[in-house]
C-alpha cells in the first residue's frame, strides 16, 4: 500500500497547489485597479503564496517514483512558478509604492499569461498524477492476486515436504549450530575451539570433516603469516635503525677526517700562541690555550674507543673553563657523582659528555637572559650507568620536543643538535639495552636521561672488538 499512499498524498499536494493558484488568479482578476484596497490585496496574495510555496516544496520530484511524464510536468511547473513568483513580487512592490499603472501593466503583460500557463501545467500534472495513481492501484491489485496464488502453492509445497524436512532438520541442527559457533570463534581469531564430531557417514559428516580441515589449515596459515609479519617488522625496524645509525657514524667519521687535516699545523699554531702568551706573562690566556689544546687533541681521537670516566669528566671541565671565560657568571656547571662509581675504572665512549653539555649551554642557557646552571649527574643502578644532563634554561615547546624525538632515528646531515643525534647513534651501537630520553618544559629547562651498561676496565678489549665489527 505504500506506493498508493505516496501517490495519493502527492495528488493531494498538487490539488492544494492548484487551489492556491486559483485563488491567486481570482484575487487578481477581480481586483479593481482604480479604487481597490492595495493592503488587502497584498495581504491575501502573500497568504496564498505561502500556501503555494509549502505545497510546491512537498510535491514528489523523484523520477523513479512519479515517472518521466510527471517529472517533466513538475519541472515545467517549478520553472513557471518561479517566473510567476518573480513577477508577483515586482507587482506587489509597485502596488506598495502606489504605482498602480505600472502594477496593472505588469499584471496584464507578464503575470496574467504566466499564471495561465502555470495553471494549465498544474491541470495537466494533476490529471497525470491521478492516472498514474490509478495505474499503480491496478498494478498492485494484479500483483496481490499473483502473490495470493504463489502463497497458496507455497503452503501446499511446505505441507508436502514439511514432514520430511522436519526430521532431517532436527538431525542437522545440532552440528550446524556447533559449526556456526566455531565460525564465529574463527572470525574472532580463536582457532583453538574443539573440532566438530565426524562420526556421521553422510554429507553432514563430510561437511564437518571438511570444516575441521579448513580450520586447521587456516590456523596454521594465520600463525605462519603472523610470525612472518612480526619477523619482517622486526627486521625492517632493526635494518632501518642500523642504517640510520651507520649513516650518522659515517658522517661523523667524514667530519672527523675533515677536522684532522694538517693537525700538526694547528697544534704548532696553538703552541706558538701559547709561548707568546707565556712571554707576555698572560697566564690566563696561557691556561685557556692549554685547555683548548687538550680538548682539540682529545676530539681528534677515535670516538669508537672507550676511555675512563675520569678522562671524560676532565675534558668537560676543560670545555667549561673555556665557556666560563666568555660568559662568566651567566653559566654554571654542577657535578653530582655517586660515590660508588670508580671514575678511573668505569669506561665510556670518548667525547661522550661534551656534546651534551655543549647542547645544554648553547640551546638551554644561551637564550636565557638570567644566569643558569647545568647539572650533570652520574650514578650506578643495578649494573647500569645512569647519566642525567639537566639545565634550568628556556626549555622547548612540545612541538619542537616531538620533532627532536622523531628525528633521533633519522638524524639530519647538519644543523642544530647534531651532537645530540651523534650521542644517540653511538648508544644504539653499544647495546640494545641503552636508553636515551629527552624531556623539556617551556621556561623550565631540559633534561637528557641516558641509561647504558656499566663497563669496567676488564671489558675494554671485548668492547673495542665489538665496535670494530660494527
Amino acid at each position: 500500500m505504500d506506493p498508493i499512499q505516496k501517490s495519493a498524498g502527492n495528488v493531494q499536494t498538487i490539488s492544494l497547489l492548484l487551489d492556491s493558484l486559483g485563488q491567486i488568479r481570482d484575487l487578481l482578476s477581480s481586483y479593481r485597479w482604480d479604487f481597490g484596497d492595495v493592503a488587502v490585496l497584498v495581504s491575501n496574495l502573500r497568504k496564498e503564496m505561502e500556501i503555494a510555496d509549502e505545497s510546491l516544496a512537498k510535491i514528489d520530484t523523484s523520477i523513479a517514483s512519479i515517472g518521466v511524464e510527471q517529472y517533466l510536468l513538475v519541472s515545467a511547473v517549478n520553472t513557471t512558478y518561479q517566473n510567476c513568483s518573480d513577477y508577483l513580487s515586482l507587482m506587489q512592490d509597485q502596488l506598495i509604492k502606489n504605482n498602480i499603472d505600472k502594477a496593472s501593466e505588469l499584471y496584464y503583460s507578464n503575470l496574467e499569461p504566466c499564471l495561465n500557463h502555470l495553471y494549465r501545467y498544474m491541470q495537466q500534472l494533476i490529471e497525470r498524477a491521478i492516472m498514474d495513481n490509478q495505474s499503480t492501484y491496478d498494478r498492485l491489485i494484479k500483483r496481490n492476486e499473483q502473490l495470493d496464488t504463489v502463497y497458496t502453492l507455497t503452503v501446499l509445497v511446505m505441507l508436502l515436504f514439511g514432514f520430511v524436512a522436519f526430521r532431517e532438520v532436527i538431525r542437522m541442527v545440532s552440528i550446524v549450530q556447533e559449526m556456526a559457533r566455531s565460525s564465529k570463534a574463527i572470525t574472532a581469531g580463536d582457532y583453538d575451539r574443539p573440532e566438530l564430531l565426524e562420526h556421521r557417514k553422510d554429507e553432514i559428516g563430510d561437511m564437518a570433516r571438511a570444516f575441521n580441515e579448513m580450520k586447521r589449515a587456516m590456523r596454521n596459515q594465520v600463525r605462519l603469516l603472523t610470525a612472518n609479519n612480526e619477523m619482517e617488522k622486526e627486521l625492517y625496524r632493526k635494518d632501518k635503525e642500523a642504517l640510520a645509525m651507520q649513516n650518522l657514524l659515517e658522517r661523523e667519521k667524514l667530519q672527523l677526517l675533515r677536522s684532522q687535516i694538517n693537525p700538526h699545523f694547528l697544534f704548532n699554531t696553538i703552541n706558538m700562541i701559547k709561548y707568546t702568551a707565556q712571554e707576555e706573562m698572560a697566564e690566563k690566556t696561557d691556561a685557556l690555550l692549554s685547555s683548548l689544546s687538550r680538548i682539540f687533541r682529545y676530539s681528534l681521537a677515535d670516538n669508537g674507543v672507550l676511555v675512563p670516566l675520569s678522562r671524560e669528566i676532565q675534558i668537560v671541565d676543560e670545555y667549561y673553563s673555556l665557556y666560563k671565560v666568555r660568559f662568566k657568571e651567566k653559566v654554571s656547571l654542577v657535578w653530582n657523582i655517586s660515590p660508588s662509581l670508580v671514575l678511573t675504572e668505569t669506561l665510556v665512549p670518548s667525547f661522550f659528555f661534551q656534546p651534551l653539555v655543549e647542547n645544554a649551554f648553547k640551546h638551554g642557557l644561551g637564550p636565557k637572559e638570567l644566569s643558569g646552571t647545568v647539572y650533570l649527574t652520574l650514578e650506578e643502578k643495578e649494573g647500569m650507568l645512569w647519566v642525567f644532563v639537566e639545565d634550568d634554561g628556556v626549555g622547548m615547546e612540545e612541538e619542537k620536543l616531538q620533532m627532536i624525538r622523531s628525528r633521533l632515528l633519522d638524524p639530519p646531515m647538519a644543523g642544530e643538535h647534531i651532537g645530540l643525534y651523534s650521542v644517540f647513534a653511538r648508544l644504539k651501537l653499544i647495546d640494545a639495552r641503552c636508553v636515551f630520553e629527552v624531556t623539556s618544559q617551556k621556561g623550565r629547562g631540559t633534561t637528557i636521561q641516558i641509561k647504558m651498561p656499566l663497563m669496567l676496565n676488564d671489558e675494554e678489549e671485548v668492547y673495542d672488538k665489538d665496535i670494530d665489527c660494527r
